[in-house]
């Protein structure tokens, strides 16, 4: 019985403590990893280029932004991940690493990719729901987020088939209302579908290189008087909202 009591109060508190330092220690890595894998793709194999990172708030106030872009490719998190983090973010400030919303089918269902994505920041997206209560419990993930740290999401759900930008899901919307992100940044990501075709899927090898593309970071949405207006309903809000968010990426895009 004292062994047993033994084993409660000191052995178990310890290597669960022992546990969550070791997956702390394996995330800090994770980040570096996907870091370089990016570089690696992006910068190495490929050639994407950067444009507007004056567009993103500096140093300390780099926390609460929201990050809207279009999807192409498996890889776009790591484009995103490239453009807006700093070696200086990686090596002293990983808080300011934003989390991603991958679909669970996708990155976090079985083998060494649903391992090494659940090291990093990533909440499990399931596409297609229709239960009001499931696809609630997702939004108040991404707000939960909000509240102290940074969010990428791909605003038409998707990636695009036919290389078009599509409507903004009301789930990104309803994520702005009700967590009011102190940054709301547009992003157009640019012929990354050279790089990873679709019907590539999770074969790295077959990732292209000798490709050009170009990520671009927009300027700053404001949706304050949106959000604060009592003339407007909720489902107009939403509605403008998802428009001004499309409008922003489509801006810079060129098929």
């Amino acid at each position: 019985m004292k062994t047993t009591k033994a084993i409660r109060q000191y052995i178990l508190p310890g290597m669960k403590r022992v546990e969550e330092i070791t997956r702390a220690v394996l995330r800090y890595i994770a980040n570096w990893v996907a870091y370089f894998l990016a570089v690696l793709i992006l910068k190495v194999l490929n050639h994407v280029e950067l444009s507007g990172r004056e567009n993103l708030p500096r140093g300390k106030d780099r926390y609460r932004m929201m990050l809207t872009s279009n999807h192409q490719t498996l890889i776009d998190s790591l484009v995103i991940g490239l453009g807006i983090t700093s070696l200086w973010d990686l090596l002293f400030h990983q808080k300011r690493i934003a989390w991603n919303t991958p679909d669970r089918k996708n990155f976090l269902s079985k083998g060494f990719t649903k391992f090494f994505c659940g090291l990093l920041k990533n909440i499990p997206i399931d596409r297609g729901l229709t239960n009001r209560d499931d696809i609630g419990n997702q939004i108040h993930g991404c707000i939960q987020v909000l509240k102290e740290e940074n969010l990428v999401v791909f605003f038409q759900g998707t990636r695009t088939r036919n290389s078009l930008i599509g409507k903004c899901k009301r789930g990104v919307a309803k994520t702005i209302l009700e967590s009011n992100p102190d940054y709301i940044i547009p992003i157009t990501l640019i012929g990354i579908d050279n790089i990873m075709p679709i019907g590539v899927g999770f074969r790295w090898l077959k990732i292209r290189s000798g490709f050009r593309g170009k990520m671009i970071i927009g300027e700053r949405l404001d949706f304050s008087e949106i959000i604060a207006s009592k003339s407007l309903s909720e489902n107009a809000k939403v509605t403008l909202i998802r428009n001004r968010i499309r409008e922003a990426v489509l801006k810079n895009y060129q098929v």
